[in-house]
C-alpha cells in the first residue's frame, strides 16, 4: 500500500535545515547586537559656480558637507563607491560622490562632496528659477545611493546593502560665491538588500 504523504527528498531536507539556521542566526544577531540606523543630516551647501550660459547650458559646482551619525557600538559601516545628485524642479543640475570610508561604532564622520554638472536649463526652469530666487525658498532634492557594508567588531564583514538617501531642502538663494541659509530639512531613507 503506497502512502499519500509527502516525503521529502534528502536534499531538501537538508534545504530545509539550513533556512532555519539562517533565521536563528538573524534572530540571535538582533538580539545580542540590538542594531540600530545610521543618521544623515546636510550641515550645509556651498556655491562655488552657478553660472547659466547664453545656449540655456547651467554649469554648477557645489560643495555639500554630510554628516553621517553610526549610533550601534559594536556595529561598523564600510561605505563605498557612491553616486550623488542635487535636482532642482526635476532637473539634475549637480553630480559626482564622496571619498569610500568606513564608520567605526559609535562615530560621528563629516565628510565633503563637491558635485558639478552641466545641464540644459530652459526658458522655463530659468522663470522658475528667478521666481524661486526672489521668494527666498528654493526646494532641491539631494539624492544619494550607497552600497554599505556592514562590519562587526572589525572581525566579521557581512555583506552589503544599498542605502538610498533623500534630502528635500528649501534655500533661500542660490547664487555663484554664496553659501545659502538651510531653511528646512526632510530626509527619507531606503534599503535594497
Amino acid at each position: 500500500m503506497k502512502s499519500n504523504h509527502y516525503i521529502p527528498t534528502r536534499y531538501e531536507a537538508l534545504h530545509d535545515r539550513r533556512r532555519h539556521h539562517s533565521i536563528a542566526i538573524i534572530i540571535a544577531f538582533y538580539y545580542f547586537v540590538q542594531p540600530h540606523m545610521p543618521t544623515y543630516n546636510v550641515e550645509n551647501l556651498d556655491v562655488k559656480s552657478f553660472d547659466l550660459q547664453i545656449n540655456n547650458n547651467l554649469h554648477t559646482n557645489i560643495n555639500v558637507v554630510m554628516k553621517a551619525v553610526n549610533p550601534n557600538a559594536d556595529i561598523g559601516l564600510d561605505y563605498l563607491e557612491n553616486e550623488v545628485s542635487i535636482t532642482y524642479s526635476g532637473t539634475v543640475i549637480s553630480v559626482g560622490q564622496f571619498q569610500p570610508f568606513l564608520q567605526k561604532g559609535k562615530e560621528t564622520t563629516i565628510f565633503n562632496m563637491t558635485l558639478k554638472g552641466d545641464s540644459d536649463f530652459d526658458p522655463i526652469m530659468q522663470n522658475k528659477l528667478l521666481l524661486d530666487q526672489n521668494l527666498g525658498h528654493i526646494p532641491l532634492l539631494i539624492m544619494v545611493k550607497v552600497p554599505v557594508r556592514i562590519l562587526i567588531d572589525d572581525l566579521l564583514h557581512l555583506r552589503k546593502f544599498v542605502v538610498h538617501v533623500n534630502c528635500s531642502l528649501v534655500i533661500d538663494q542660490l547664487k555663484q560665491n554664496k553659501k545659502p541659509n538651510i531653511l528646512k530639512k526632510d530626509f527619507t531613507y531606503d534599503i535594497h538588500m
